[in-house]
């Protein structure tokens, strides 16, 4: 059998194989492997096989000889090596040519990284459970953010007589709220004489402050002979006196129960508390206030002739603007850095924030604590705000005075008397301003205001820190922008939609434009809808955007309209500028995380960390939310489902966990929430015995003509029926004729008289 004759061969060098690869091909094709027959051989080299050999048994032929079968061998290793070496240099050619492939690409679609990176492999498995995991935590994490939670118990009538115990209040209270009694009533006259036997049978000795107080605003002039009810109790080495003051006249109808014989009786309990546990320091000085409802001119008339107000240090005034809810501290003086420290020294339950503050300042709203904060006298005005249908209603009855906002309002009284009772108040009591809230939880908090720029400063840093961040994670800021966008769309449909429902619900409330404290008798399952609806809206838009666009892009872009508000509201109103600062600290936060954990952010970890900082953007937004609804009603109804739309945005490293286990079930499901709210709302819109539809019936009397009038509501007869014809029953005769009555100086809710309904 003669040699095969081979065509020459490159060498390993040609072929570009490293030692590693000819050490790997030798391995692979070492002695051990089966060997490769002669026809297997020749037909690797693309020849004809040789002619089969005879066998030595059968024909006698001769067999190869050892030289013969080691050439052969030989000969067949030699292919089969030349083989590999081919094959590998093909796999090697590929796989140089892939990175470029991969780079032209890349320079055909520059700007479009986010989107290479595959969406499942960033959020890894589906989980049944993440999505109503997060729901339920985020939505118990705003129950217990809300106003509502927490309040204090109420404390029973057997409670030690150094406590405030509100169900001793509620006692008085009723004693006082049985009937109306505006201002020169006899039941007025009543209330009056029960106080000055409550106080003469504490040992006090009580006066009756009478003065004529008058104040002209515009054209229009109010007048009174006021009897304010004052009394004194000396402290033991005084540097100045504390009055507490509240107001004991009502309005023409309401039985004044909470605005503001809250304040009456929390003052009168508290004074008790104070003589059982002992003497203050200061002075003490307790100031029950007339004609407030009439334009403060008890107020006024004891500032401006009182002998006793050159040594009043300090203030401390109780309202009421509804009759239920925290005991808010929504007002104080100017350069209040001092007295707000003070409070929050004095009272555990200290709650507030100094956002009405700033508001307060801007609205024509005044309480008896005006002319003393006009007159320059350092101060705290409390207020509930809750439940504020009953507000200047016939309802504002002791049985809708919630006993718990009383609790909250007496220890606020007690605890202030008694700290501020024992300072030295010789001393300047004014002091910069500070920024002061609540967190829950953990208690009340202030700091300086000069602090508040620097802070928008480092939001700033932050955010530029995020942006590096998530270019990192993402490769451009093209996603940011596009999420920028995003939120500004969710915002404004919220927006849409919240004005849409509010101009909708007026048909089914007859009640709307006649209450004093909100625009409906019940608005809670309105503000639900409300919240349902920006959580649906921005969950879809989210779900879809989440098809294309990184979470770090949607989230860091839904940041840059809250950051504009914290910067604005640095330098227009810095006292409200930490409800927005501290919520962007904990949205940028989380991104930063999201960066640094990259592909693990949706793992368990990460999960928990966005839950995590979801929870301060909740603590703050979550009750200054509730709060503006509760002091403006839902007549901000717009601006409320923008906040509402915020707060979603500012949590959604969170909220993107409602994605599972599915992009659809969340939208979904709060839109079914939001409807039954609303179904619920209006099914309870009807008017009942304690949520009556509105009436108005007035008596106007001019003494020089002669003349007296019944009038009724200017609306028409098609919106108020039953108004118009409880009106025409109690008069005896029809409303034929309007009659321009702008000359008398009552007001008409506000403005007014003008042409109005007359009998």
């Amino acid at each position: 059998m003669s040699d095969y004759d081979l065509p020459d061969l490159p060498s390993d060098k040609d072929l570009g194989l490293t030692e590693d690869e000819i050490k790997e091909l030798e391995a692979e094709f070492s002695d051990d492997r089966p060997e490769m027959t002669a026809e297997e051989m020749a037909a690797l080299l693309g020849e004809e096989p040789p002619a089969p050999a005879a066998s030595a048994a059968g024909t006698g032929t001769e067999q190869p000889s050892k030289k013969e079968q080691r050439a052969a061998d030989r000969a067949r290793k030699k292919a089969e090596k030349e083989a590999a070496r081919e094959k590998a240099k093909q796999e090697k050619k590929a796989k140089r040519a892939q990175p470029k492939a991969e780079k032209a690409s890349a320079e055909e679609a520059p700007g479009e990284s986010e989107q290479a990176a595959p969406e499942p492999a960033e959020e890894g498995p589906r989980s049944k459970w993440r999505g109503p995991a997060t729901a339920a935590l985020l939505l118990a994490a705003c129950v217990f953010a809300s106003s509502r939670t927490g309040q204090l118990r109420p404390v029973p009538a057997n409670a030690g007589e150094a406590e405030f115990s509100s169900a001793r209040a509620m006692a008085t209270l009723v004693e006082i709220a049985r009937a109306p009694h505006p201002t020169g009533s006899p039941e007025h006259a009543r209330v009056r004489e029960y106080l000055v036997d409550r106080l003469t049978l504490m040992g006090l000795e009580p006066e009756v402050q009478t003065a004529t107080s008058l104040i002209q605003d515009g054209s229009i002039v109010r007048s009174a002979t006021v009897r304010n009810v004052v009394a004194r109790i000396a402290g033991t080495a005084s540097t100045g006196a504390v009055l507490v003051t509240a107001h004991y006249d009502s309005r023409e109808l309401a039985l004044g129960a909470a605005d503001d014989g809250s304040g009456i009786v929390s003052i009168l309990e508290a004074l008790r508390a104070i003589q059982a546990s002992g003497p203050l320091q200061n002075d003490l000085i307790v100031l029950f206030t007339d004609a407030e409802e009439l334009g403060l001119l008890g107020a006024r008339a004891f500032v401006d002739e009182h002998p006793w107000i050159d040594d009043v240090r300090l203030v401390l005034s109780l309202e009421m603007r509804g009759s239920g809810g925290p005991s808010i501290m929504f007002e104080t003086g100017q350069e209040n850095g001092w007295i707000v420290r003070a409070f929050r020294a004095a009272d555990p339950t200290a709650y507030g924030n100094s956002m009405s503050y700033e508001v307060y300042e801007r609205l024509p709203r005044d309480t008896d604590y005006t002319p003393f904060k006009e007159a320059g006298i350092q101060g705290l005005n409390f207020a509930g705000i809750d439940n504020a249908h009953v507000y200047h209603q016939v309802y504002d009855s002791p049985e809708n005075m919630s006993e718990s906002t009383m609790q909250h309002h007496g220890t606020h009284v007690l605890n202030a008397l008694r700290y501020l009772g024992s300072q030295d108040l010789g001393e300047a009591l004014d002091a910069p301003n500070v920024t002061f809230f609540n967190v829950p939880g953990f208690g009340f908090f202030t700091y300086d205001a000069r602090w508040i720029l620097p802070i928008s400063g480092g939001l700033l840093a932050l955010f530029v820190l995020a942006l590096l961040a998530t270019r990192a994670v993402t490769g451009g800021f093209a996603g940011v922008l596009v999420g920028a966008g995003i939120s500004t769309l969710g915002m404004a449909l919220s927006y849409a939609g919240a004005m849409a429902l509010a101009g909708w619900l007026p048909g089914f409330h007859p009640e709307l434009g006649s209450l004093h404290g909100s625009a409906y008798h019940s608005e809670g399952w309105y503000v639900l809808t409300l919240a349902c609806g920006a959580l649906a809206i921005v969950t879809a838009l989210h779900g879809v955007a989440r098809r294309w666009l990184h979470l770090s892009s949607l989230a860091l872009g839904a940041t840059i309209a809250p950051l504009a508000a914290a910067a604005w509201l640095s330098y227009a109103m810095p006292l409200a500028a930490m409800n927005f600062q501290w919520p962007v600290a904990a949205a940028l936060s989380a991104i930063l995380l999201l960066a640094i954990l990259r592909r693990n952010a949706p793992g368990v970890v990460g999960w928990t960390l966005a839950l995590l900082l979801a929870l301060p953007v909740l603590a703050f937004l979550e009750p200054v939310t509730e709060l503006l609804w509760i002091a403006m009603s839902f007549e901000l109804a717009g601006p409320l489902a923008v906040l509402m739309a915020v707060t979603v945005y500012l949590c959604l490293p969170a909220i993107d966990g409602l994605r599972h286990p599915n992009s659809w079930w969340a939208p979904a499901t709060s839109l079914v929430v939001g409807a039954a709210a609303l179904g619920i709302g209006l099914l309870t819109a009807r008017a009942t015995p304690e949520r009556p539809s509105p009436s108005t019936l007035l008596y106007a009397l001019d003494h020089g003509a002669r003349e007296a009038l019944w009038v009724t509501s200017p609306l028409p007869d098609s919106a108020r029926t039953d108004a118009r014809e409880w009106a025409v029953a109690h008069v005896g005769s029809e409303f034929g004729s309007t009659r321009n009555l702008s000359k008398f100086a009552y007001t008409f809710r506000g403005d007014t008289f003008g042409e109005v309904p007359v009998a």
